[in-house]
């Protein structure tokens, strides 16, 4: 299916490698750049507004976009073959440009298990005629993987990854279907091709309302009200290998949520991403699938699914050869009351075309986003929904010198994501995700996740400036072994954000990271540094069961 000829694949990769290089030097400017499409694909972003910035009315509004998945068969440069399975959430901006974020994962060539990549993506789709589409988008982020070590500098380069595709597709009744030719390459690594890929896209649409509405209560009937059930889980899981083959054979615990959405009262559909925490940190998967619920009495309820997708890590660790995973679970879920239940789960995680093999067992809660799905006529305006406030902040994170196993080396740069939901006017919580488009001590994926607690002022300058500071707990990956294990860090920062309407906002933050195995864990590694972070906060409100 390649349509290059040889001399025609050399220029094109030695355009897209220039392309990735003159991207690295200009990704410090990503926060701005992003604010500056933001100014321009939202109507009225960057114009003053004679109104005040925040009505009291409670209101919502229909928000439009696509899930859009995604199969690519690659080649790599020094040979053998390669895969790509994608999974993207768009969000329409106008009549026909859509931004979104998504995750990309090998399935079933090769041999590269628990490669994972990050992207963010400026789509364009337009009709040709009748059911007939074009579509194009670019996407920028960072990726890393490979099946040891060594493997990760040979596979993962410098970890800058990009994506260019275009082609046609055919809309049908609740979904589309169609083909791109596409362009997927990192910076230095040998995943530099083009090839034919199979799309679907799947429209989805939701509710929301304003930041400032947070707290405020609406009725079921006075917005459009989710006609069917959605949940979301948060589980912490204990893999427990089965006769493992790999370099590492102990337990794995990991940190799992799952988006479930009922096609009916009992049939649902989900999507799910583990993140490893002990035994193996860093460990990823993303799979998803379809399930059904046993209502076993009014509080008692059991869940049955089966799920598919990508997983691993650094294969010769665990072997799930080229990722494929197939992941039959059971939970069992009490529901004490305002949509909240506990859960205990029980699976077997395997990876067909690997050794691994894993009982799996968690406990976690679940919170019931919107009301059970009703009989048909039977009345839904006594069904109370509260609006949650929510802030996504996405940010050039640019880091000073860091200070790391009695080294001094060179600073990262790293496209960070923080989600934070609001307690009350002051409190919230949040989680921050950052991973560098760069090596960091030779390997790509450098990556720091956290999870913490932040306070806010009140706004001021006409209700557009705010301060926050927060403190946040968590790890990175330094390393892939012991010896070079700095343990936990801990990671306060302070910041501004101002308002330029009621969506949207410039965001900066400074923050330091300190590791904390050198006070609490005996260790001898130290890693600190000071960074500084520039972007932009999209404030929305969800309603939510009461």
């Amino acid at each position: 299916m390649h349509a290059e000829t040889n001399g025609g694949a050399a220029l094109a990769k030695n355009t897209m490698s220039a392309a990735l290089r003159g991207l690295a030097r200009r990704v410090t400017g990503a926060g701005l750049g992003l604010a500056i499409v933001l100014s321009a694909a939202i109507p009225g972003l960057g114009q003053a507004q004679d109104t005040p910035l925040f009505e009291t009315p409670p209101q919502t509004r229909q928000v439009s976009g696509m899930v859009m998945i995604d199969y690519t068969q690659l080649e790599l440069a020094n040979g053998g073959n390669f895969d790509l399975f994608g999974v993207h959430y768009l969000q329409q901006m106008n009549d026909w440009l859509y931004f979104g974020t998504g995750a990309i994962a090998p399935m079933v060539e090769g041999n590269y298990s628990g490669f994972f990549a990050a992207d963010a993506t400026l789509h364009a789709q337009g009709q040709i005629s009748g059911n007939w589409f074009w579509n194009a988008g670019i996407a920028a982020g960072a990726g890393a993987g490979g099946d040891s070590m060594v493997g990760i500098t040979q596979l993962s380069g410098e970890g800058l990854f990009a994506r260019a595709y275009a082609g046609v597709g055919y809309q049908f009744r609740n979904f589309s279907f169609g083909v791109n030719y596409a362009r997927v390459a990192i910076l230095g690594s040998p995943i530099n091709d083009s090839n034919f890929n199979l799309f679907v896209q799947r429209p989805l649409s939701f509710s929301v309302g304003r930041y400032a509405d947070h707290g405020r209560t609406v009725a079921a009937d006075s917005f459009d009200a989710p006609q069917h059930e959605n949940i979301l889980s948060l589980e912490t899981n204990l893999f427990s290998q089965i006769s493992p083959q790999g370099n590492y054979t102990g337990d794995v615990g990991v940190v799992s949520s799952q988006f479930t959405h009922f096609l009916n009262r009992d049939y649902y559909t989900f999507f799910a991403v583990d993140i490893g925490y002990y035994g193996m940190p860093w460990y990823n998967q993303a799979h998803g699938g379809f399930g059904r619920r046993f209502r076993l009495s009014e509080h008692v309820s059991l869940y049955t699914q089966l799920g598919v997708g990508s997983g691993g890590w650094i294969t010769d660790a665990i072997d799930m050869g080229p990722g494929f995973i197939i992941y039959p679970k059971a939970t069992l879920e009490y529901l004490w009351g305002n949509g909240v239940g506990t859960t205990v789960s029980a699976g077997y995680l395997y990876a067909p075309m690997g050794t691994s093999r894993n009982w799996t067992f968690g406990l976690g809660f679940n919170y019931h986003l919107s009301h059970p799905e009703r009989a048909e006529g039977e009345d839904r305006s006594g069904d109370l929904y509260t609006m949650r406030g929510f802030r996504l902040n996405i940010m050039d994170r640019a880091t000073g010198p860091i200070f790391y196993n009695r080294r001094e080396t060179e600073g990262l740069n790293m496209i960070a994501v923080q989600l934070d939901y609001a307690l009350n006017d002051r409190w919230y919580v949040a989680g921050h995700i950052a991973a560098a488009t760069e090596a960091f001590r030779g390997f790509a994926g450098y990556a720091e996740g956290y999870f913490g607690l932040g306070w806010q002022s009140r706004a001021f300058l006409n209700g557009r400036l705010q301060a926050y500071a927060q403190l946040m707990y968590g790890l990175n990956d330094v390393g892939g072994d012991a010896a070079h294990d700095v343990g936990t860090l801990l990671y306060p920062s302070f910041g501004l954000t101002y308002a330029l309407n009621e969506r949207v906002a410039l965001y900066g933050q400074v923050g330091r990271t300190i590791s904390l195995g050198q006070y609490t864990s005996g260790l001898t590694n130290r890693f600190e540094n000071t960074s500084i972070g520039l972007g932009v906060s999209y404030r929305f409100s969800l309603p939510t069961r009461s």
